[in-house]
Parts: structure tokens; C-alpha cells; sequence
């Protein structure tokens, strides 16, 4: 008798302890999960930080950017402070404006005298959106303010740049309230560019 009662407490000590080590394995796993996921409290943080997003970026050429339209809008304050747009010089070679065959011609004519500068100063007008935005709001707002590109940073800051610029505007991000200082920010790879926004976030206009 003694010993079917040592059997049954072994027996149920041993099942004891293999439910309790899947429990602490199932506890352990959704822990795990819920940091992939998340990044929330008691989670490791992520190796990436506002400053080296907003030193990333990606830049795109619009198609048939409205150039009047654009300039208009970068001209005065927006009533609504929507964005804000900031104009600086630049220098252009004006050959880089002209047809093939003329730059041929000049080509020609530089060999046989003296070379006369043809660099000029223009300015280029870039908008920067106040708040943060997704890739595909930003692209879309730019877009519908008639910019010939724009450039938008990993930290959510938005420029829309006019024609006369080059290299895609200032490869700074300016955006007055963005990025969130207080927001914890995801890892690039975790971004999620395709979303849409919320409908309460309407498209410049």
C-alpha cells in the first residue's frame, strides 16, 4: 500500500512539474511575441534612433509637376500651418537647360575661345510639412501642391521641392512637429509604408 502511495506522489509531483514547466514555456513565448511585436515595456529597445532616421530618407521625381501652382503655395504662409516653406540659392549652369545640339555648338566654340561663365544663381523653394506623414501621404501631398519632387524621411518628415532645385532639397529634416520627441520609434524594417492614413488627415489642397 505504502508503495502505490509513493508511486501516486512521484507520479503527481512529476506531472506537477511538466505542467508548470509549459506554462513558464507558453508565458515565455508570449512574452517573447509581444516584444517582437511591440517593443513595449520591459522589452529590449530598438537599435535604432531619431537621429539616424531622420539622416534617412527617400526621394522620388513627380510626374508633371505644376510649377506656378507650387510656387504660389511656397510664396506666403499657409492660413492653415499646414507647412513651411523655406527658399535659398543655388548655382545651375544654365547649359544643363539647354538642347543637345547647342551644347554640342557651345562645345565647339569654347575650344577656339575663351570659355565665358555660364553659372547662375536661382532659387529653390522646398515645403516642409509641420507634421508627421506616411510615405504615401507625403508623396500624395506633394503631388497635389504641384512640387517635381520630394523627398521623405524615415522619422515622418515630409519636403516637397520645386523644379529650380538640386539633389531633392535639403537632405535635412525640418519639419516643425516632427519627428515625436516623446514617441518611441519602431525600426526602419518594422515601418509600414503602404498604410493609409486616418480620414480625419486630408491631402493638401
Amino acid at each position: 500500500m505504502k508503495n502505490i502511495f509513493l508511486v501516486t506522489v512521484v507520479g503527481a509531483m512529476v506531472a506537477f512539474a511538466c505542467v508548470t514547466y509549459a506554462c513558464n514555456e507558453a508565458v515565455c513565448a508570449s512574452i517573447v511575441s509581444k516584444c517582437m511585436i511591440l517593443q513595449s515595456y520591459m522589452c529590449p529597445e530598438p537599435n535604432v534612433t531619431v537621429d539616424e532616421l531622420s539622416k534617412k530618407s527617400q526621394v522620388e521625381d513627380l510626374p508633371e509637376p505644376i510649377v506656378t501652382l507650387f510656387t504660389a503655395l511656397a510664396s506666403e504662409p499657409d492660413p492653415q500651418q499646414r507647412f513651411e516653406s523655406l527658399t535659398y540659392p543655388i548655382d545651375l549652369d544654365i547649359k544643363m537647360f539647354k538642347p543637345d545640339f547647342q551644347k554640342d555648338f557651345m562645345s565647339l566654340q569654347n575650344n577656339s575661345a575663351e570659355d565665358v561663365s555660364s553659372i547662375v544663381t536661382v532659387n529653390c523653394s522646398v515645403v516642409f510639412m509641420n507634421k508627421c506623414s506616411t510615405w504615401i501621404k507625403c508623396k500624395a501631398d506633394c503631388i497635389t501642391m504641384g512640387a517635381k519632387s520630394y523627398r521623405w524621411f524615415h522619422d515622418g518628415c515630409c519636403e516637397c521641392v520645386n523644379e529650380r532645385c538640386l539633389n531633392y532639397g535639403l537632405n535635412q529634416s525640418r519639419c516643425k512637429y516632427c519627428p515625436l520627441k516623446e514617441a518611441v520609434m519602431p525600426a526602419t524594417s518594422n515601418l509600414d509604408y503602404g498604410d493609409d492614413e486616418d480620414d480625419d488627415e486630408e491631402v493638401i489642397q
